[in-house]
């Protein structure tokens, strides 16, 4: 059986059926339509938010079977939203340095994955235009954070055979932040390990950054440097 739309998230910002006009919805059905070879045949333009009782009608699914796909479908989406800011948290720092620079950290990163060679600086400039429009896509929510100015400074300790053991925010208070820094160092005395303090899009990304190779965190720091002087 062919159905003419496929589902590709929730929305909790379209709170009215596009289908029967309802409103004051909790969320809403992120449907792209589908042309007659099952291929998604539109831009966000052309996305319908239905509510799942009209969504479920318009797919021929039983109501329960469109909540849980809608419920996959933006864990999805929310999946290559983490992939994304990691990508940019790593590689936005070096999108202007040298090539050599960017020659070694995307190699030192990627040591397996490509073969025959290919480009770094044209592998660095096309992993960040798709992260980029990842977390600018509105389908589902609005376009999330995705440049260097929206980095956070971000405390990590790794334990003594480096990996991350903890990861948090850098408060914006003086007196809070040397609070954070030294329970910080009292926790990496504690595990013999260390600690690194470092810019990035979120938590995860953080932990990223703290346990890349030098060169990769020292192009971190610039860049922070640079957005905040």
């Amino acid at each position: 059986m062919h159905y003419w739309w496929k589902i590709k998230g929730i929305s909790d910002d379209r709170t009215q059926c596009d289908c029967c006009g309802l409103s004051g919805l909790k969320r809403t059905v992120a449907l792209m339509p589908l042309d007659a070879e099952g291929n998604e045949n539109g831009t966000a333009e052309d996305v319908a938010y239905y509510g799942t009782s009209c969504a479920a009608k318009a797919l021929g699914w039983r109501q329960g079977k469109v909540t849980s796909a809608a419920l996959t479908a933006q864990h999805k989406r929310n999946e290559l939203d983490h992939y994304a800011r990691r990508i940019i948290s790593i590689y936005a720092p070096i999108e202007s340095a040298p090539t050599s620079v960017q020659a070694r950290i995307f190699h030192q990163r990627n040591r397996y994955t490509h073969r025959p060679p290919v480009s770094s600086t044209k592998e660095v400039a096309k992993l960040l235009a798709e992260a980029r429009a990842q977390l600018g896509d509105t389908l589902t929510g609005p376009a999330r954070p995705a440049r260097i100015e929206d980095f956070q400074r971000f405390t990590v300790v790794l334990n003594r055979s480096g990996s991350v053991d903890g990861v948090l925010r850098v408060p914006d208070e003086e007196n809070k932040r040397q609070e954070q820094g030294a329970a910080a160092q009292r926790r990496a005395a504690e595990i013999r390990g260390s600690v690194r303090v470092v810019a990035a899009l979120d938590v995860v990304s953080a932990g990223d950054v703290a346990i890349a190779d030098d060169l990769t965190r020292e192009w971190n720091e610039k860049a922070w440097q640079a957005a905040h002087a």
